[in-house]
């Protein structure tokens, strides 16, 4: 049986995961995410959570609240 950390993520969730991937392996050092990058994880923070969004997407959860609540 898989547990929760082994269940396949919704594909938008997906998606975004992998473009947050490919955005670490080019930045540099100390770089913020980018805003659109940030917009994308606020939104789908508002359809599955802070935490299950911040975990999947390896962000920093107070971060991203932080971060959210600026654009709500």
């Amino acid at each position: 049986m898989a547990n929760q950390n082994q269940r396949a993520l919704p594909p938008d969730l997906a998606r975004v995961r992998e473009r947050l991937a490919a955005w670490r392996q080019t930045k540099q050092p100390g770089a913020r995410i980018p805003a659109p990058l940030w917009k994308m994880a606020v939104r789908l923070a508002g359809k599955y959570g802070v935490t299950r969004t911040a975990r999947s997407l390896k962000l920093d959860v107070t971060v991203h609240q932080n971060q959210s609540l600026r654009w709500d």
